[in-house]
């Protein structure tokens, strides 16, 4: 349960960043 929320939040984060980059940060 813990896990899935720690997920969840992280997730948030991460598209969070992504939206203000405006840009393709994880493009190798």
């Amino acid at each position: 349960m813990a896990s899935e929320f720690v997920t969840e939040i992280g997730d948030a984060s991460f598209q969070k960043e992504v939206l203000e980059a405006d840009k393709p940060v994880l493009v190798d």
